[in-house]
C-alpha cells in the first residue's frame, strides 16, 4: 500500500511538470489539481495537503508583499531607483551595473538569515519599482537570478550562525562512520567560493535569458484625486518605513524569537490599516491577485513528495548505480547531480539529510576521504531554481512573475550545471581523494 501511495505521489509530480511545460496552466490551479487528486486517493490528508497554507513563509509572504507595494510609493525607494538607473554610460553597461549591484546585495544579506523568502520580499520592495521603469530589467528576468545567488550564497562565508555552525552538522554525519578527517569553519569557503562568483557573473550577464513580462502590479497602485497615480503622505510614508523596518528587524530574528515573527509583516499591515496609510482593500487585492495562492498549493505538494519518501527510493538506486568498488570522482560526480535533480522537487534539507549519510558510508566502504563529498551534496542542494518546488524562493518568483518552466529552463539549467561541475572541482582540489 505505501508503495502505491509513492507511486501516485510521484506520477502527480509527472503530471505537475508536465502541465507547467505545456505553459497552458496557471500554477494554482495546476496544484490545486494535483492536491485535490491526492487528498480524494487518500494519499495525503487534508491537513498535509493544505501545509502550504499555513506555512510560515506563507503567512509572512502575506504581509511583506503588501508592504512591499506600499514601499513602492515613498520617496525613498524613487531615491534609490535614480541612484541604480542614473548610472551613466552605455545601456548595457547600466544594466550590468545594476544587476552586479543586486546580487552583491542578496548575496551579503543571505551570509545572515536562511529565510530566502524574506530576502526576496526586502529587495522586491526595492524592485516592484524599479523594474518598471527599466525596459530590460524587468522583475521576471532578475528575481529567479537573485533567488539563484541568495540560495548559493546562503551561509557560505562563516560570518553569521548558519556559515559558522553547518560544518558542525556536516561533521556529525561524517564522524558517525568513525572518520577522523573533519570539516572546519572555512571549509564551506574554500570548496565554493569559485563557483559562488562565477555563479553571480553567469547570472549577471544571462539574465536576458529569461522572458521579459510586465508583472501585474495592479493591487499596488494607490490613486490619488482624480484616479491618477500618486506618492504617499510624508505622514503616512513614515508609517510604511517604521512597518517595513519592523517587519525586516523581526525577519531577521526569527532565529532567536521564534517562528511568531513571521506574522510580524501582518501586523504591521494592521497597524498601518489602522492608521490609515494602508488601504484595506488594497491589502486584500495583493493577497488575491499576489503569489500567496499559487506558493502555498505549490509548497503542499513538496511538502507531500518529501514527506513520501522518495528521497530514500533514489538513494537505494545510487548505491546500486555505483556499484561494489566505485572511484571518488565517480562517487562525488552521481552524487552531485543526483542531489541537483531531487533537491528541484524535495526541499533542500530533506535531500542533504538523506544522501549526506549514504555518501560517508559509501566512502568509508570505499576508504576514501569523505569531506569533498559531503561539502559538494550539501552545496549542491542549494543549487536548484530550476522548478517552483525548489525552495521558497523558487516558489514566490514562478508565482509573483507568472513565469513558466519551459521559459526559464534554458537559463536555470545550465547555471546550475556550471556551477555544480565547479563545486566538484573545487571540493576535490580542496580535499583530494
Amino acid at each position: 500500500m505505501e508503495s502505491m501511495a509513492l507511486w501516485i505521489v510521484l506520477a502527480m509530480l509527472v503530471l505537475f511538470v508536465v502541465l507547467m511545460l505545456s505553459g497552458r496552466f496557471d500554477f494554482a490551479g495546476v496544484g490545486l489539481t494535483c492536491l485535490t487528486i491526492l487528498v480524494l486517493t487518500g494519499v495525503a490528508p487534508i491537513s498535509q495537503a493544505l501545509s502550504g497554507f499555513y506555512d510560515k513563509n506563507v503567512v509572512m509572504l502575506v504581509g511583506m508583499f503588501a508592504i512591499a507595494g506600499m514601499l513602492g510609493q515613498t520617496d525613498f525607494v524613487e531615491k534609490i531607483k535614480d541612484m541604480l538607473l542614473s548610472g551613466g554610460g552605455k545601456k548595457g553597461a547600466s544594466n550590468l551595473r545594476i544587476m552586479f549591484s543586486l546580487m552583491i546585495i542578496a548575496a551579503i544579506l543571505a551570509q545572515f538569515t536562511t529565510s530566502q523568502s524574506s530576502i526576496i520580499m526586502i529587495m522586491m520592495s526595492f524592485m516592484l519599482t524599479i523594474c518598471n521603469e527599466s525596459e530590460d530589467i524587468k522583475l521576471s528576468r532578475i528575481l529567479l537570478p537573485l533567488t539563484f545567488i541568495m540560495t548559493s550564497w546562503m551561509g557560505k562565508l562563516p560570518v553569521g550562525s548558519t556559515g559558522a555552525t553547518t560544518y558542525l552538522m556536516l561533521n556529525q554525519f561524517i564522524e558517525a562512520t568513525g572518520e577522523t578527517r573533519l570539516l572546519d569553519i572555512f571549509s564551506l569557503m574554500k570548496c565554493t567560493l569559485i563557483p559562488g562568483i562565477v555563479g553571480v557573473m553567469y547570472s549577471a550577464v544571462t539574465y536576458k535569458w529569461l522572458p521579459k513580462k510586465d508583472v501585474d502590479v495592479s493591487a499596488f497602485e494607490i490613486k490619488g484625486k482624480g484616479g491618477s497615480s500618486g506618492k504617499l503622505p510624508k505622514d503616512k510614508q513614515i508609517i510604511v518605513y517604521v512597518g517595513f523596518i519592523v517587519s525586516v528587524v523581526g525577519l531577521f530574528l526569527a532565529p532567536s524569537i521564534g517562528e511568531s515573527a513571521y506574522f510580524v509583516p501582518i501586523a504591521a499591515c494592521i497597524v498601518m490599516i489602522t492608521l490609515k496609510a494602508m488601504d484595506r482593500q488594497y491589502f486584500l487585492n495583493s493577497i488575491i491577485k499576489g503569489p500567496v495562492l499559487m506558493c502555498a498549493t505549490i509548497m503542499g505538494i513538496a511538502n507531500i513528495l518529501t514527506d513520501s519518501g522518495a528521497g530514500n527510493v533514489i538513494g537505494e538506486l545510487i548505491l546500486d548505480l555505483l556499484g561494489g568498488n566505485p572511484s571518488g570522482i565517480m562517487i562525488i560526480t552521481v552524487f552531485a547531480f543526483v542531489t541537483l535533480i531531487t533537491t528541484s522537487f524535495i526541499s533542500n534539507t530533506a535531500t542533504f539529510m538523506v544522501f549526506i549519510p549514504i555518501a560517508c558510508n559509501v566512502c568509508a566502504a570505499a576508504g576514501i576521504d569523505p569531506r569533498a563529498v559531503v561539502v559538494t551534496i550539501f552545496q549542491c542542494s542549494l543549487l536548484s531554481v530550476i522548478t517552483p518546488m525548489a525552495n521558497t524562493g523558487a516558489a514566490i518568483c514562478f508565482s509573483a512573475c507568472n513565469l513558466n518552466i519551459k521559459e526559464t529552463i534554458k537559463q536555470t539549467v545550465p547555471g546550475a550545471v556550471l556551477c555544480t561541475i565547479l563545486v566538484i572541482i573545487n571540493s576535490v582540489l580542496v580535499y583530494p581523494f
